[in-house]
């Protein structure tokens, strides 16, 4: 047998088993890339990826990539020991036993400087094989002579190993070549091949093991190596190196690159306006008249009202764009909706094989929504999204425009950016340390070709002059669309939703521990809740209302209030509750909240303990992870005062879906802004640990101008930018809010310059700020859950089972419950359970508290919290702040990303 056919790739049951075989499905997506290109070709902008000299290094590191798998070291690791083949590669292999380099692309970096002279294009590919996998050449200076003197011994007995087995390797190198011959016809590839060819990799072989041997100070002559600059990086470079690993991964995990069924963008988006006029109900679409005026390959921001259709606007621009569309949104729960909106509910606006979502939980829409579980198909489906291979991509913006940062595998993303438009929706989420990583990655997007359009209903004033490249920083050069010469046409433009009452009291107060009134209700602790509440309740008693606090033990003390007052159909909802229990209350309201009830759904919906009645209104208490991720539809709001932009997103849960202006006498938003101490608002220091002081005070002052009037979408905006707009003093600073935070943005601009990490995950703390931690409770799951979850609890619990593979587990629990459980299906059956009795919480929460005395061991990644049954119920109920100190629950609050 040949060696060809002997030396593996991957482990047994692996795709690709062999060296051969994964090299020539590698070159098999560099072929559909180059094929997606040349189809695309009007739409794509970037010149290096219609150069074919790009592809031709791109097909030669892909050759090249993985050659220093020919070790013994790696051999034994894939193979099965006892196999006859193990023993012909063992035997050719035997002398690099002493060879200990466990990563691999190093000695491939070594085969690249045998068999590539010295060009520009050559010591690119140079440095992307030696970087196609992480080591610490990353971080370091990327130089031969580096290398050499870093495993010394270890390359001079490989290049011994080379010359002495000429014949061997060489029969293996041509017969490599020659099969990448006969598969592809094209001439890039054909190209590469023939380069390679043309070198004696023998002769210089010798030549470089001499100048290791007599320790030559030119070694690193001998081969260049791709000078880059982690701090000021070279985006043509690492758009290479995106591609080779793009092709590398995606073979490896058995999915398309791109779509080959797909000979056009246009073959995604060609049904794509008629089903969304038959979706609106309408053959005339506001969206084409904007569009018909504008240059879709610019940068463009809609400013437009929720439900006016600024996500139809979106793909109307992505098809006339002709390009792949990443979609981007702040929260999991939006994007799924958007999932399913897309392509499974009626009048869905894609095919469904066309739309895949990327976030930390997207496993379960897969299971949920498609069932399936066999041959691996969800780690495909998976492996698909994060390699941003879909014609159409949810996910959120941590997983495409961190790049600025900079991390290992960020040349990943940045591949993708030339081929895309990208929409950056809900933008006015993003602080001002987001919101600098975002204009800094827009940069980026623009360098390469990338074209974005940035949605909000709300853009936050100080966000305006980056975008238009009026500040230092930054060339960004976006078109502001403007729909007033046709606001008319836009739905829910001018429809006046919203009218205020401002109150100056708080709607809960924290009471100092040696102050608390003796005659304090039972519930209220250390939260006093303000009387008048109980008023605006019965305002509000024939009214689906909610109530939106600024953290979460103000949430659990107006609930736990409330239920003493014995109100039907009251629920709590907040981040840090079971992700099952939470998803189960939001159906449930959204049920008891529709004109049309359906008694029998929520029948089914309803819980041991609860008081539900269908005939009377709900009252939900929040915190604002309302606020954008759950489309409810509410009569009135009680809420305390927050930030404008904060406010109005809280407003948009109310009268949501009407068609005609609001016109009651009462208002229908009541914003509780605190109390008042020698003429000015005391702001709670809950409210203060969440939102900026100087804005609050600002906030107030505007909302008491528009008391009492009915608010259509231009005053609410005008309301922001007044906000904006009004003069403060802070840190040091005299002039306008909207330029403070200009200055604010300027700074961490100018220190992202300086600023790169090596991991994702770093990035992703970074942006989100708040680092999260998941903790399960098996109490929760054996109390609460099915069989299959109680006795898969047991296991969690288990500190001696804490290891044991997935495999395993379902063995464990197949010998509990004699069912005969399928292992693929069973082991994401068991990821999902895991996910939904998880809570997710900050690391600040876990660090030296309460919590972490809990903990008895880690299972999957996951906290394991060992609680008493009546300590699990409360946090089935309430949430996990329910069982911590008082003095902890007044610091923490509840975190939206």
């Amino acid at each position: 047998m040949k060696l060809i056919d002997l030396l593996r790739a991957k482990s047994e049951g692996q795709e690709s088993l062999l060296f051969k075989e994964h090299i020539i499905e590698a070159l098999q997506r560099a072929k559909q890339l180059k094929n997606f290109i040349d189809a695309n070709k009007e739409s794509i902008k970037c010149q290096q990826l219609k150069d074919i000299e790009f592809f031709e290094a791109l097909a030669t590191a892909i050759i090249l990539h993985d050659l220093g798998k020919v070790n013994y070291e790696f051999q034994k690791m894939v193979y099965d020991k006892a196999s006859e083949e193990w023993e012909k590669v063992k035997e050719f292999l035997k002398v690099l036993r002493n060879v200990n380099l466990k990563d691999h692309e190093v000695l491939s970096s070594i085969w690249a400087s045998i068999l590539l002279d010295n060009s520009e294009w050559n010591a690119k590919i140079r440095t992307a094989v030696l970087l196609h996998h992480y080591n610490g050449y990353f971080v370091n200076e990327k130089d031969l002579m580096g290398i050499v003197e870093d495993y010394r011994e270890n390359i001079m007995l490989y290049l011994k190993f080379l010359i002495e087995k000429k014949d061997e390797i060489d029969d293996f190198l041509n017969d490599l070549l020659n099969e990448i011959n006969e598969k592809f016809e094209e001439d890039f590839i054909k190209s590469a091949v023939s380069k390679i060819q043309k070198i004696n990799v023998f002769e210089r072989a010798k030549d470089l093991l001499e100048k290791i041997e007599n320790r030559e100070d030119d070694i690193s002559e001998f081969a260049d190596f791709y000078n880059i600059n982690n701090e000021n990086p070279d985006y043509d470079f690492m758009l290479f190196l995106g591609c080779l690993r793009r092709c590398d991964y995606s073979a490896s995990g058995g999915v398309d690159l791109e779509l080959e069924k797909i000979n056009n963008m246009e073959d995604v988006y060609t049904t794509l306006k008629e089903r969304i006029k038959t979706k609106v109900k309408s053959d005339s679409l506001w969206q084409e008249n904007i569009l018909e005026k504008i240059d879709p390959l610019k940068p463009i921001v809609l400013v437009a009202p929720t439900g006016s259709g600024k996500t139809e606007f979106a793909l109307l621009w992505a098809e006339k764009n002709n390009r792949k569309l990443i979609y981007t949104l702040p929260l999991r729960v939006a994007l799924n909706d958007l999932f399913f909106r897309f392509r499974e509910a009626d009048h869905a606006y894609f095919e469904k094989e066309f739309v895949d979502v990327l976030h930390s939980t997207a496993f379960i829409e897969y299971l949920g929504r498609e069932k399936v579980y066999e041959s691996g198909d969800i780690e495909k489906k998976l492996t698909a999204a994060k390699l941003l291979s879909s014609p159409i991509l949810l996910t959120t913006p941590d997983q495409v425009f961190l790049t600025s940062l900079n991390y290992y595998g960020s040349d990943k993303v940045l591949a993708v950016y030339p081929l895309s438009s990208i929409v950056i929706d809900e933008v006015q989420t993003y602080d001002e340390e987001m919101a600098s990583i975002i204009v800094k990655t827009l940069q980026i997007v623009q360098k390469l070709g990338g074209v974005v359009i940035v949605m909000t209903a709300t853009l936050p004033p100080y966000f305006e002059p980056f975008l238009k490249g009026e500040v230092d920083f930054t060339d960004l050069q976006f078109d502001f669309i403007d729909l007033q010469d046709i606001k008319e046409n836009v739905k829910n433009y001018n429809i006046k939703r919203h009218k205020i009452k401002v109150v100056d009291k708080a709607l809960v107060k924290y009471v100092d521990n040696d102050k608390k009134d003796k005659e304090l209700k039972k519930g209220k602790k250390d939260i006093d809740i303000s009387d008048e509440l109980e008023l605006w309740l019965d305002e509000f008693k024939d009214k689906n209302m909610f109530i939106v606090v600024n953290n979460v033990s103000k949430a659990i003390a107006i609930y736990e209030w409330l239920k003493n007052k014995d109100y039907p159909n009251i629920f709590l909802l907040h981040s840090r509750l079971i992700e099952k229990e939470k998803s189960r209350r939001i159906k449930l309201i959204k049920e008891l909240i529709k004109p049309n009830k359906n008694e029998e759904e929520i029948s089914k919906l309803k819980q041991e303990g609860e008081k539900i009645n269908p005939d009377k209104p709900a009252i939900v208490v929040a915190t604002q992870i309302i606020e954008a991720s759950v489309d409810l539809d509410f009569d009135a709001m009680i809420t305390e005062i927050s930030t404008i932009d904060s406010q109005i997103q809280r407003w948009g849960r109310v009268y949501r879906n009407k068609d005609q202006d609001y016109n009651k006498e009462e208002p229908n938003i009541v914003i509780f802004a605190g109390e008042q101490e020698e003429g000015k608002t005391k702001i709670d220091k809950g409210t203060k640990a969440i939102y900026d002081k100087k804005v609050i005070e600002k906030t107030i002052e505007v909302l008491k101008e528009f008391e009492g009037k009915v608010l259509n979408y231009d005053d609410e905006r005008a309301m922001v930018n007044e906000v904006f707009n009004r003069e403060v003093e802070v840190e040091g600073y005299q002039g306008t809010l909207k330029d403070f935070y200009i200055k604010k943005i300027r700074e961490n601009l100018d220190f992202l310059k300086y600023f790169t990490v090596e991991k994702k995950s770093q990035a992703q703390r970074v942006f989100r700020r708040i680092a999260g931690i998941q903790v399960v409770i098996p109490e929760i799951m054996k109390h609460y859950g099915d069989e299959l979850t109680e006795k898969f609890a047991e296991i969690v619990e288990n500190l001696d089972l804490n290891k044991i593979t997935w495999e395993e587990i379902v063995d464990e629990l197949n010998k509990k419950l004699s069912n005969g459980l399928n292992k693929i299906e069973t082991k994401w059956m068991l990821k999902k359970i895991l996910y939904e009795y998880s809570i997710n919480i900050p690391v600040f929460y876990w660090e030296g508290g309460k919590l972490s005395n809990l903990r008895t061991h880690e299972f999957k990644g996951f906290q394991v919290l060992k609680l008493s049954r009546e300590q699990a119920e409360e946090v089935y109920w309430y949430g996990i702040d329910k069982i911590l100190k008082k003095e902890e629950e007044e610091v923490y609050f509840d975190n939206i990303i």
